[in-house]
């Protein structure tokens, strides 16, 4: 089947803001706002692809660029397979060198733009950042200890997975975890085992069990996520539509040595065939995350990977 390798650039100024470009009426789904991009040119890679791609269209010269996602669609006559890839650094003056309209948008406003569907999954990997803290605990104070710190690491995504503790002390500190997420500015999803009454901000992270005896997507409006440990509950985290995923064990961890781990090559292989934000976890480190990126991962993810030892020893 004939293969079509798109490049997709997510341009950031220095204001954080996020290039957008509208189609023109006439072209296919026409109207609609894109990341800018085209089809690789006969030996180019992504990057180069996606350089010379921005020149044309836009002025500008990215200095660098690195893997965001990628997105794999099967028509009958070709697979298409859209590299998408972040430049925050970038020579020249954006100017719509075809006529077409362009703008910046903050990352927060997009939702308000109307884009075609292929590109739900880059909003979502956009929005979600390179790690995903997992927040145990015995306490709430170590819960408090543990989502105070991890914020100072520039962490804005985090589960709260909290399996030792009682329906009762849950109900008790259930509303301050809740508070103090919103103070430090972190998106949160309670795991699916705590048994909580969720609101409708509370986000959901679905253990693999809990995922794969779902026929829909949860009723929500907030975060959705799964853990998956291989390519069938990757793809039915797919199917409902979920927002991104953890993919786990990638490399021996000292809590479960015993588990039979993925290893980068098998992660890639899966991710590949997945179109949503996939989380290396198991055995990451921060130094991970470039690697883990580069193979197709949204980043890493992890318990202790983003605790200082005195809370390590704590969990």
């Amino acid at each position: 089947m004939l293969r079509i390798n798109v490049a997709v650039g997510v341009v950031r100024n220095d204001l954080g803001e996020v290039l957008i470009s509208k189609r023109k009426a006439e072209a296919h789904q026409g109207g609609l706002w894109e990341f800018p991009g085209g089809k690789f040119e006969e030996g180019e890679g992504a990057a180069q692809a996606l350089a010379r791609e921005l020149h044309e269209e836009l002025n500008i010269s990215p200095k660098s660029s690195s893997p965001l996602i990628n997105i794999n669609f099967n028509y009958p006559e070709c697979h298409v397979c859209l590299h998408v890839r972040e430049v925050s650094e970038f020579e020249g003056t954006a100017i719509g060198r075809e006529g077409q309209l362009f703008k910046w948008v903050g990352v927060s406003e997009l939702s308000a733009y109307a884009f075609p569907e292929a590109n739900k999954a880059i909003l979502s990997a956009l929005s979600l950042g390179r790690y995903y803290a997992i927040i145990a605990g015995e306490n709430l104070q170590q819960i408090m200890c543990h989502l105070k710190y991890v914020q100072a690491q520039g962490v804005t995504l985090v589960q709260i997975r909290l399996k030792n503790l009682s329906v009762e002390a849950l109900a008790k500190i259930i509303k301050e975890i809740r508070a103090k997420c919103e103070v430090l500015g972190l998106k949160y999803l309670f795991n699916s085992q705590m048994a909580i009454s969720r609101t409708a901000e509370d986000g959901l992270h679905l253990t693999s069990f809990d995922l794969m005896s779902l026929s829909q997507r949860p009723d929500t409006q907030a975060l959705v996520a799964a853990s998956c440990h291989n390519l069938d509950e990757l793809h039915q985290a797919e199917s409902l539509g979920l927002d991104f995923a953890v993919l786990s064990p990638i490399m021996k961890t000292s809590s479960h040595p015993e588990a039979k781990v993925l290893g980068w090559e098998k992660m890639q292989s899966y991710i590949q065939d997945i179109n949503m934000p996939v989380f290396a976890l198991g055995g990451m480190t921060k130094q991970s995350c470039e690697k883990a990126t580069n193979l197709g991962a949204q980043g890493v993810a992890g318990i202790s990977l983003f605790l200082p030892s005195q809370l390590s020893d704590m969990k």
